[in-house]
């Protein structure tokens, strides 16, 4: 009798910090735990992470309301413990229900909603991996979604799949790994050496610290580690004026390489970039545009108002290290001390065909894990090789 009222006091306690908070108490029963399975409890110690221990505590209550075969609680022995720092949200998994989670305030700075960060990071440790899809309804669409998004419950799948993980017997290696809040715990790429864009690309966006392209009146691609932002600046090299501001419906990550697709919320009126059937030989000529930093050394200085350009070329894949050779272009750093930097990602990769740039590549990373830049080769997706995927995605390419 003791432990129920308890039980219903804490309830209700909670229930008053979740609406307090703006997060919605839904109703409805959690997803149906599997017959035989044992309920499972995964301790949390969440006393280092600050003013967002809160919002742990609002997730926990979120994901025991939707899930049956485990229950999140804070308290000892805790097999997951909760950290804050200035970088970006991320958890190390360690196993089934173990790991350490980092609340980091980058993506909040930038809007993020904490618990909805909060949930998502949950989610990894119990099992499921980010699902970049770009829809508000999935949780672990993360930052691919909106930043407006404040959802932070699972989706009826998502929850379904935490219940089939604990009624099994999964707790080891099979759901480890590192999953950071942009998909990368690097924000990176482009020109060091180059010069201010020699031309008035109307294709080229800006996008939250990094740089994408458009190639449709109302579709962009930028790199899959970059944030999702809630909106860009489309036509214009200058990324504070100029162009159109508009804002982003949702996001689509290729499942293979580090690019990603936004659909704009409506549609602009400059010439999109066009991707041809093939990226070229090696040794075909191709330009790298983008805003970022321009010395080879993190945090030498900031990034240029001006998109700035340099002109490369394809050189064989067995010059960039980690490459994924039938889906990505390894790009010389041309006399040695010019490529790609920290601070842009997903910039432009051109090259020339019958008096027109055409886009061949997305900037992703360094080719010769280098933190200094510009030392080695550069790897960038190769966007011809998935051009069908692309097409599908946006509903055709402008012909």
């Amino acid at each position: 009798m003791f432990r129920r009222k308890l039980s219903r006091a804490a309830g209700a306690a909670l229930a008053l910090a979740l609406s307090l908070a703006g997060v919605q108490a839904v109703g409805g029963t959690p997803a149906s735990a599997d017959v035989g399975a044992a309920v499972r409890t995964v301790y949390y110690d969440a006393s280092r992470a600050g003013e967002f221990r809160t919002n742990f505590d609002q997730a926990a209550a979120i994901w025991n309301s939707r899930v049956s075969n485990v229950r999140l609680v804070a308290g000892t022995p805790a097999t997951v413990t909760i950290y804050v720092d200035s970088g970006w949200p991320r958890a190390y998994v360690y196993g089934l229900g173990r790991g350490v989670i980092y609340m980091g305030w980058q993506a909040v700075n930038e809007g993020y909603n904490r618990t909805r960060i909060a949930s998502h990071e949950f989610g990894h440790i119990l099992g499921l991996p980010d699902r970049r899809t770009g829809l508000c309804s999935d949780l672990m669409s993360g930052s691919s979604a909106p930043v407006s998004c404040t959802n932070a419950y699972p989706s009826a799948t998502e929850a379904a799949q935490v219940n089939s993980l604990f009624a099994g017997s999964r707790t080891t290696a099979d759901v480890a790994g590192t999953f950071v809040w942009p998909g990368s715990d690097e924000i990176s790429p482009l020109v060091v050496n180059g010069r201010p864009a020699t031309e008035n690309y109307p294709w080229m966006v800006y996008t939250s610290g990094c740089t994408g392209t458009l190639i449709k009146s109302n579709w962009m691609v930028t790199a899959d580690h970059c944030p999702t932002p809630a909106s860009v600046r489309v036509g214009s090299i200058d990324r504070t004026s100029g162009g159109t501001v508009v804002g982003v419906s949702r996001a689509v990550s290729h499942p293979t390489i580090d690019v990603k697709l936004f659909q704009l919320a409506s549609s602009v009126s400059y010439t999109p970039a066009v991707i041809p059937t093939s990226s070229g030989a090696v040794g075909t000529a191709t330009r790298i545009i983008g805003w970022g930093q321009t010395c080879p050394t993190r945090g030498c200085g900031p990034a240029p108002t001006i998109a700035h350009e340099l002109d490369t070329s394809i050189v064989t894949d067995t010059r960039c290290r980690g490459i994924n050779a039938p889906y990505e272009i390894c790009t010389d750093n041309t006399n040695g001390n010019s490529g790609a930097c920290y601070g842009d990602s997903g910039g432009p990769q051109v090259r020339m065909i019958n008096g027109v740039w055409n886009l061949i590549g997305a900037t992703s990373r360094a080719g010769n894990l280098n933190p200094t830049c510009a030392t080695g080769p550069s790897i960038y997706g190769d966007l011809p090789s998935i051009r069908s995927w692309i097409n599908t995605q946006v509903g055709g390419l402008p012909v």
